[in-house]
């Protein structure tokens, strides 16, 4: 048994007095990549030995690959020498990080060797990069241009040439094309004008960053459209014959939803002949007359029209057929007749009464009277009259 422990020591010892011949040193040139792609080395070897020497590197994992080029490397004694060692996946590798398995050998003497571990890492094509669209925090405002801005991050180490973004909703899409070097971090803008139509509310954004046909990103983001307020009233009138339209028109040029609320005052003499389509919501007696109020949504876009007519016409019609009727009323059967009756004493010169005129006064302020007939009553301690001045009766009785 300790024969065998003396054995192992000893060839131990021997591979260390052996790898001292020589020393590796690696430096990383390109040692993170996407699948598929080729891992880069600087390989600084240095010969201590007193002879010149012939080092050979030798891949040993089953994973990975040399890639043809300087198979042999001549040292002089004492003398150093650096080359680029590429190495490439056999198949596909999944990512994540490799340790790849060197020999470096002397082809003069083969137990004169070294073994070395390369540190690779295999990185995901979707893992690449950050990115985000970035917009005013209060929203775009359709009504005017508007910057957008989409933020990139390199993640690793790997320079992006060429990178295609595409971004993409229901109201604009925009193609960029740009390059990120490794691990850098930087911006791209451009501005859009949108249809002052465009309603306010969050559209979804396709968001995609190609690489050599290869997917970096592809994500749905959020744009938010901003609301503003534009409501115009419009006012149109119309005259036809003592008949007054009035048409007020309110419209939501705006993007958002709109609660309004219309008021009208009209005087108690305009109320008379005024009415409404449609009909207002409250009416209120105030000291200027009475105060018309209507309530009322507006999508954008959309206007609502109140109509306000006032029709003299009917009133004026009926006023008119009134005097008619009053004047033919008069005319055929009102009667404007006044009568009054007065007595005169007739005295005599030593004072006593001589006798009693009678007058009677008739007047007619109205239409012409026929077969009018008067009848006067004369007490009985009178005389029947014996004398007339003006007419005389058509027949007396007692």
């Amino acid at each position: 048994m300790k024969k065998i422990l003396i054995l192992i020591l000893f060839i131990v010892l021997l591979n260390i007095t052996y790898a001292a011949e020589f020393t590796i040193k690696e430096t990383p040139i390109k040692t993170i990549v996407f699948p598929g792609q080729s891992v880069i080395f600087d390989i600084e070897i240095n010969n201590k030995q007193t002879i010149q020497d012939q080092i050979k590197a030798v891949v040993i994992d089953a994973s990975w690959r040399k890639q043809a080029g300087t198979e042999i490397y001549n040292i002089n004694p004492g003398q150093s020498i650096t080359n680029k060692l590429t190495l490439f996946p056999l198949g596909f590798l999944k990512p994540g990080v490799y340790a790849i398995n060197l020999r470096f050998v002397s082809t003069l003497n083969p137990d004169i060797f070294l073994d070395k571990q390369l540190i690779a890492t295999i990185v995901d094509y979707k893992d690449a990069i950050e990115s985000n669209l970035e917009t005013n925090p209060q929203g775009i405002d359709p009504r005017k241009d508007n910057l957008v801005r989409i933020n990139l991050k390199s993640r690793y180490n790997i320079d992006l040439e060429n990178i295609n973004i595409h971004i993409e909703n229901s109201l604009f899409s925009k193609d960029i094309t740009t390059n990120l070097k490794g691990l850098e971090i930087k911006s791209e803008e451009f501005i859009i004008s949108l249809d002052p139509n465009v309603l306010q509310g969050d559209y979804d954004t396709k968001l995609l960053i190609n690489y050599n046909d290869k997917v970096l990103v592809d994500k749905i983001e959020s744009l938010k459209i901003s609301s503003y307020s534009d409501i115009k009233e419009g006012k149109t009138t119309a005259f036809n014959y003592l008949i007054k339209d009035t048409i007020i028109t309110i419209t939501n040029d705006g993007n958002a939803l709109s609660e309004e609320i219309y008021s009208l005052t009209l005087s108690s003499f305009e109320k008379l002949f005024t009415k409404f389509n449609p009909e207002p919501n409250n009416i209120e007696k105030i000291p200027q007359g009475y105060k018309y109020t209507w309530q009322f949504n507006l999508q954008p876009g959309q206007d609502y029209k109140i109509i306000v007519t006032s029709n003299y016409r009917t009133h004026l019609i009926l006023l008119i057929i009134l005097i008619l009727i009053i004047y033919l009323f008069y005319k055929y059967f009102a009667t404007e007749l006044y009568m009054y009756k007065r007595a005169l004493v007739l005295k005599t010169k030593e004072g006593g009464i001589a006798g009693v005129k009678i007058l009677l006064h008739v007047k007619n302020s109205g239409p012409s009277i026929k077969n009018l007939h008067i009848v006067d009553e004369i007490p009985h301690s009178l005389e029947i009259p014996h004398e007339y001045i003006t007419l005389k009766p058509s027949s007396i009785k007692k």
